[in-house]
């Protein structure tokens, strides 16, 4: 394929898309990453894409960045599977044995716990799904936060939930997100992201896991401020491309 085919497939992947990674780029053309960030550095030097962390965004699309459906927790586990087994096992490296652990909610988050090591750790989490996961696990002290149910994500949220958050430890926080734009964090539910934001005041080391297509995205969740989730200047980012792994935040 030559480039000024490949190209015109990239522009067309964005139209319809709005913001896609490399690796899909490169999955769909059948060439390699490489190629792809070259052909997405001449596009973003012509000013007709934007590039975004681990791929790209469609110069139109950020007007219409704003989702306004949110998917199930069954929908989304059907979404970029692969990228976020990658994202999952990155993540487990980080935990240490012996550790206070808090898992949040979302699908990403959730693969992370089939994955855990086999050693002794306290497990705190909101989230139904990881609790089930979990539940066999004898070498895992675990810790659901009950509160108010919330069906479409199964996860327990509410001031309940946030009291009994609010007198944990924690050494480290993993948490989802439903969009991160211009280095701001978002979720869908604000009292989702009331719980998130606690988790990570309380823990001392702080990690987001994103999968490629909440790059250039944006919820609204209005009791949370312009910058959504605040990442604390030690906190990072995982996502699933391999150059870009984890990125600190400032």
């Amino acid at each position: 394929m030559i480039k000024a085919e490949r190209q015109d497939k990239v522009r067309q992947l964005l139209e319809e898309q709005g913001t896609v990674s490399v690796k899909e780029i490169s999955d769909a053309l059948g060439v390699s990453d490489m190629t792809i960030r070259r052909d997405l550095e001449e596009l973003a030097s012509l000013g007709e894409i934007e590039r975004v962390h681990g791929g790209a965004r469609s110069a139109q699309s950020r007007p219409h960045a704003m989702l306004r459906h949110e998917y199930s927790h069954s929908e989304k586990r059907t979404k970029h599977a692969e990228e976020k087994l990658q994202i999952a096992r990155r993540s487990v490296e980080l935990i240490e044995e012996g550790s206070t652990i808090f898992l949040g909610t979302g699908t990403t988050v959730e693969q992370m716990a089939s994955m855990l090591p086999a050693f002794r750790l306290r497990i705190v989490t909101n989230s139904l799904s990881v609790y089930n996961l979990l539940e066999a696990r004898e070498d895992c002290d675990l810790c659901l936060v009950g509160g108010m149910y919330r069906r479409r994500t199964a996860a327990f949220v509410g001031p309940t939930a946030e009291d009994a958050l609010r007198a944990l430890g924690i050494d480290a926080a993993f948490i989802g997100a439903n969009g991160i734009l211009d280095s701001d964090v978002s979720t869908s539910n604000m009292e989702e992201g009331r719980i998130q934001q606690l988790a990570f005041s309380k823990a001392d080391s702080r990690y987001l896991i994103a999968d490629s297509s909440k790059i250039g995205r944006r919820y609204f969740c209005p009791p949370l401020p312009a910058r959504g989730l605040s990442l604390h200047n030690d906190a990072q980012i995982i996502l699933g491309n391999k150059d870009e792994a984890i990125l600190g935040y400032d």
